[in-house]
Parts: C-alpha cells; structure tokens; sequence
C-alpha cells in the first residue's frame, strides 16, 4: 500500500503541484485557485468559492461562543459568583459558557451551535456588504437571500428527478402545490408525466444538478 501524508500547503506551494498529483489533491488545488481568485479576505474567498458551487449565497443564525473577527466581545465561561463546596469564586462555570448571537453563512440541513463563527455585527457590517457589492460589481451566478441591501439578479433553478418517468426537469417548470401550513408553495407536478409528489408517499428526487436563470 501507498504511503500517504499530511501537510499544511500555503497557496504557492499548491500552485506547484498544479496538474502533478492524484484527483483528490487537484480538488484541493483547484478550490484554492478558485478561492484566491476572488482577492477578498480568507472568510469572504471560502464563502464565495461555496456559494459559485451551490449557486446561493445564504445565512442564518446561530448560537456561537465566540466571534473569529471581533475581538471586544469577552470569551470563555462566566465566572462562579460565589464560592461553594465545589469551586471557589471567580472560578469558570463550565456549564455556562458565553454564547452570542451569530451568523451562519450556506449551512446546511445540521448545524452546531456553541461553537466560534461570525457574529451577527460582524456579518450585517463587515462581511454581508463586501459579499454582495462583489457578486453584483462581477455579476456572479449566484442567487442571494433576501435582504435590506439589493434584491438578487439570479435565481438558482435546481433539477429533479420524477419518481414516476424517471424523466430530469428544472422546478422552474414543475407545478406548484400549497405547504402543509399554507405559508406559500412547493414544486410538486412532473411537466412530462404529471405525478405530484405526496407528503406522505412518493416523492421528486432533488439532485445537485442546477442551472442560473437571470432575473427581469
């Protein structure tokens, strides 16, 4: 077997082995091409680079424990105000570590609290207006969340799969049925064979094919 190794690579070292090591490797090589490119802050590169692949650029929030920018904003635990049989004053309550209100940005279907990220002050002043002000000045394809600053110019228009035909189409040309709570819709009908998907039966396979359609 192959002895492998790891090792930390800066962006010119992986310039060298451009186009002279395994597939994995080239993945690697390529995302930082892809992320260097874009001459923004390590954090905005990362969050670009995600946002081309899956076509959006998205955020919520989150419980985080501290913020990777800021540096005002106290880490750690809270202290025990008073001493007892287990601890002294001033000690750390492990059980009750800071927590702040932050921002993740393209998360997916899990995600962790608790741990450091962006804070919401950092992300609505520094990150979120540098992101978009470089999406739109390079008119990017991507599809951004709704928000205070610029409505988006692209709209992400993902492929399913019909679980009768077996046929591809965009959910653009899918029919629409109404949510469980009646808060807006869904895509459902298959254009070609017509089988709507079921709350508790058959349904569309959504797959991570996509393509960009620009906005009127």
């Amino acid at each position: 077997m192959e002895k492998t190794y790891s090792v930390s690579l800066t962006y010119d070292e992986l310039l060298l082995i451009d186009g002279k090591c395994g597939e994995k490797a080239q993945e690697i090589v390529e995302k930082a091409k892809l992320e260097f490119g874009f001459g923004l802050d390590p954090i905005c590169n990362e969050i670009l680079a995600k946002s081309i692949k899956t076509g959006k650029l998205t955020w919520r929030y989150k419980e985080i424990s501290s913020c990777e920018t800021c540096k005002d904003k106290p880490r750690g635990y809270y202290k025990y105000a008073r001493s007892s049989r287990y601890h002294r004053k001033g000690d750390n309550n492990y059980d009750a570590p800071f927590k702040y209100s932050g921002i993740e940005p393209n998360g997916g279907f899990i995600s962790i609290a608790g741990i450091p990220g962006i804070c919401k002050d950092c992300w609505f002043k520094v990150y979120l207006p540098k992101l978009i002000d470089y999406i739109i000045s390079h008119n990017l394809p991507i599809e951004i969340q709704k928000n205070d600053i610029v409505a988006t110019k692209y709209k992400k228009d993902s492929v399913y799969i019909c679980y009768k035909c077996g046929e591809k189409m965009y959910e653009s040309e899918m029919g629409k049925s109404r949510t469980l709570m009646g808060d807006g819709y869904y895509p459902s009908k298959c254009p070609k064979c017509g089988a709507e998907s079921l709350l508790f039966g058959n349904s569309h396979k959504l797959t991570d094919e996509f393509r960009m359609v620009k906005c009127e």
